[in-house]
């Protein structure tokens, strides 16, 4: 009677062992697409995001915090040169700058026309804006005479162009560069480009991008892999990607937070190294009086583009771990699984076992027929009494 409970109990673990296997395969099945969609969806909004921040000129804003630029204590040829910077550049117009392009606002202010009648011909669309490369004077300060100049630096700005063509009408009149020199060798040495870290954030971008693009083609394979190994492997490698592009995204924001006053001060900057250089320091340090100065006259700060691209950050660490979530619940899966098919196999070889065993009563068949010849003679009496 016990052996038979034990073949029945086997019998009936048989198919809960298996109704628990195939349990298991449907949530992981059921857990796998949920995870791919949401990664999907995540990736995709990402770089729709970075590609915002990556083309928009907005990383960085400037607007004159005053009407006026006070500087004291310091040189009159310093003076003089930082006073010029500042209302001709800062003090009616707001800039806005990104990794392509600077754009350039006419503040309301009444005087403006006034003071500045050349900007009539600069911004031309009705709402007072110009957006032109992010282009700023670049040479050696061995030419710094010849370029350093502040009609110069505004054909850098304005221009979008990188060769100096002092002979050009509209060079002339637009930016009175009429009475300086046209000879060749300050054509090849005067130039615009952008500035260093620019170019330097557009690579590291375009990396970050390029992960998130590898990751998004790594999403779509594990719809394809039906090895639930591979899979594993396969959204772990994604999980590097998606780190890899949250390293370069990164790196982006904090060189770009480095470098908010560089377009701003790039011109003063250049005095105050020239003087430097050239050992005049009583210069040099009232240069650095006045960039001090400059920067307490204007404002400085985040433009939506970088708000953009943080946040495209933030998305691509939702993602990874998003991704580490996966491959632990994946992991998870394929221990149940294994858990599951050893339960299997060790209830049939119990199962096995028990129609086989022997038990330990019965030694023999000899033992047997003795066994019941002797209870034979205790039983015929009582047929023989039943008879008579």
């Amino acid at each position: 009677m016990l052996e038979k409970q034990s073949r029945n109990s086997s019998i009936h673990e048989y198919p809960s062992e298996t109704n628990r296997l195939n349990k298991g395969k449907n949530i992981a099945k059921g857990r796998i697409p949920i995870s791919v969609t949401i990664g999907l969806v995540l990736t995709c909004i990402t770089i729709a995001l970075q590609c915002i921040a990556f083309f928009t000129p907005h990383w960085k804003e400037i607007s004159p915090s005053a009407h006026s630029l006070y500087v004291d204590g310091v040189d009159a040829l310093i003076r003089t040169e930082v006073l010029h910077y500042f209302n001709t550049i800062h003090r009616y117009t707001r800039h806005s700058y990104g990794l392509f392009q600077r754009c350039e606002y006419i503040l309301s202010n009444s005087s403006v026309y006034n003071y500045q009648t050349n900007l009539v011909n600069i911004f031309r669309n009705q709402n007072g804006q110009k957006c032109t490369k992010n282009y700023l004077p670049s040479y050696n300060d061995e030419h710094f005479n010849e370029c350093h100049s502040l009609p110069y630096y505004r054909f850098c700005t304005k221009a979008s162009e990188k060769k100096f063509d002092v002979n050009n009408d509209y060079l002339r009149t637009a930016f009175d560069i009429s009475s300086l020199s046209s000879s060749s060798d300050s054509k090849s040495s005067c130039e615009c480009h952008y500035p260093p870290y620019v170019i330097l954030c557009r690579i590291l971008t375009i990396v970050g991008l390029l992960f998130l693009a590898l990751t998004i083609i790594l999403y779509i394979c594990t719809l394809f892999c039906n090895n639930q190994h591979y899979r594993m492997k396969i959204r772990c490698f994604g999980f590097l990607t998606v780190i890899s592009s949250v390293l370069f995204l990164l790196l982006t924001l904090i060189i770009t937070r480095q470098h908010m006053e560089y377009e701003s001060m790039d011109y003063l900057i250049a005095i105050q190294k020239h003087y430097r250089s050239n050992q005049i320091y009583k210069l040099s340090q009232d240069m650095k009086i006045a960039i001090d100065r400059f920067l307490e006259s204007v404002e400085i700060r985040t433009g939506y583009s970088a708000i953009v691209a943080w946040v495209a950050l933030v998305l691509s660490i939702v993602d990874g771990i998003l991704l580490v979530t996966t491959c632990r619940t994946s992991n998870e899966a394929s221990d149940d699984e294994s858990e599951t098919h050893m339960n299997l196999m060790s209830s049939s070889a119990n199962e096995d076992h028990q129609f086989t065993a022997i038990p330990d009563d019965i030694q023999s068949p000899s033992t047997f027929v003795n066994h019941h010849h002797h209870e034979m003679p205790h039983k015929l009496p009582t047929l023989h009494e039943d008879e008579v």
